[in-house]
């Protein structure tokens, strides 16, 4: 089979779509089309440029990346490798070493893991530059089954026509039904990891990796932190012995571990957030300076 006859069979989570541009009315193999972003869009892209394909890759970010090393598992690692730090240090009087309590620089910490997803990202340009790979920075719209209208970042407007084109569009933070409360106070996970401060109090609304991730990096920060969870064990689906390991390591780090709770109203008051929650069927309330 000729290359650009081929059609390229990608797994899920792959974020991106084929296609090769033309002039203004542009013919293209396959595209990769990443409206939203994500993680893992080079093994798509590629993929098809190792196979012969012109390859377009569409993304709103300057490199590609994806919501992973944007916003996701980079920055959140670079921030747990600071936490694991801190970590040690406190443990080193028991080796014979003791460093005095740690001084944290909010904006020297955001400086290094904006650096290392720099670097990341700017890596996997050049990975993508050494595949010739076209990269269209903006966000995508279908027009039809064949034909792309781009958005660009720069400004004005583009189109792109194709054979075939793979999506992925990655993942972006959902909100809580029935929680219309809009304040600052209140951040998603993308808002965690901008580190806006380091509250005393901090309500984690969900036990799964990435609220215990961003759990541990504020707790080691200095924040007092309460991780609630719906369902009756954190990490619910994990391997049940990975997850009692990690509660034993929750139940020592943070403030307090609640499962079987549910959030039942949210309320800022002031500076403040005031949680109402409910644990097999008992009614409690506490204030929080961020959730």
């Amino acid at each position: 089979t000729q290359a650009e006859n081929r059609r390229i069979e990608i797994g899920h989570g792959v974020p991106s779509a084929i296609v090769r541009r033309h002039s203004s009315n542009r013919n293209a193999d396959p595209m990769s089309i990443d409206p939203l972003t994500a993680h893992h869009w080079g093994a798509a892209a590629f993929a098809a440029a190792d196979l012969g394909l012109q390859v377009t890759l569409v993304d709103p970010e300057a490199n590609p990346g994806g919501v992973c090393l944007y916003r996701g598992c980079i920055p959140s690692k670079a921030l747990l490798h600071v936490a694991k730090v801190i970590a040690e240090a406190k443990h080193a009087p028991h080796w014979g070493v003791t460093f005095s309590e740690p001084t944290i620089d909010l904006d020297k910490l955001r400086t290094f893991k904006d650096n290392v997803v720099g670097k990341m990202t700017g890596g996997l340009g050049q990975l993508r530059n050494s595949r010739k790979i076209n990269y269209l920075q903006g966000m995508a719209t279908f027009v039809d089954n064949r034909t792309l209208a781009i958005d660009l970042v720069a400004g004005g407007k583009d189109t792109l026509t194709f054979q075939h084109a793979i999506i992925a569009t990655g993942s972006r933070p959902t909100t809580i039904p029935g929680w219309s409360v809009k304040s600052d106070r209140l951040m998603d996970s993308t808002g965690a990891l901008e580190l806006a401060d380091v509250p005393g109090e901090l309500l984690v609304v969900g036990g799964g990796y990435i609220g215990m991730e961003m759990g541990t990096v504020y707790a080691r920060l200095g924040s007092r932190v309460t991780v609630v969870e719906a369902l009756d064990s954190i990490l619910a689906g994990a391997d049940a012995d990975l997850s009692r390991l990690v509660i034993a390591y929750g139940r020592k780090l943070f403030k307090e571990i609640r499962v079987k709770t549910a959030i039942r109203a949210l309320a800022v008051k002031g500076d403040r957030v005031r949680a109402t929650m409910e644990t097999n069927g008992a009614v409690t309330e506490a204030s929080f300076d961020r959730v």
